[in-house]
């Protein structure tokens, strides 16, 4: 009856913590296609300072106005993740097909931003610049926006986004707060 029980409390605890990869986004590639009812956030990462991990990433994750929180929970948690080599010192870019809505510099991420909390909006069907999150000496995670360099790099590293790219919209928003997913 107790192995049983534990059995059961194992089964329970992997199903809700295979609940956390439950992801509506997607990373567009080469070869994608994206839905005309989606939306795309395209973003630039590169390391400047000393970052002790082999990878830097940032993650930007679905936000709710309305409650002023992170959309996600432990079943469905929309986000995007990209990563870089902690040696990357250029910029390298990744584009996203999302759920039309709003996009948050997500609190799972490990550097600081140097911002107050902004929401990206990302219209139905358009194509949006984040910006590029550059990781600096002073340990900090700033957003500097180019466009001029992304569209140069866009026949290069962005091969499939086509139409027009233009600058993210930015709300200020309460801070988003972690969620932990435990049974």
């Amino acid at each position: 009856m107790l192995r049983k029980t534990l059995f059961l409390l194992l089964l329970a605890f992997a199903t809700v913590l295979a609940g956390c990869a439950q992801n509506g986004i997607r990373q567009i590639t080469t070869n994608s296609n994206v839905k005309e009812s989606s939306a795309v956030i395209v973003y630039g990462i590169k390391v400047e300072g000393d970052w002790k991990s082999p990878r830097f990433g940032i993650q930007l994750d679905e936000y709710s106005i309305e409650s002023q929180a992170i959309a996600g929970n432990c079943f469905q948690f929309n986000r995007t993740e990209a990563s870089v080599p902690s040696s990357q010192r250029s910029i390298e870019y990744f584009a996203f097909e999302v759920p039309p809505g709003y996009y948050v510099y997500s609190p799972f991420n490990g550097g600081q931003f140097h911002l107050d909390s902004q929401a990206f909006f990302a219209p139905k069907g358009g194509t949006v610049y984040v910006g590029d999150f550059i990781y600096r000496k002073d340990r900090v995670v700033v957003l500097r926006k180019d466009l001029d360099a992304l569209k140069e790099a866009q026949g290069k590293s962005l091969p499939n986004i086509h139409g027009e790219i233009s600058t993210a919209e930015a709300l200020p928003v309460k801070r988003p707060m972690l969620f932990l997913c435990a049974p």
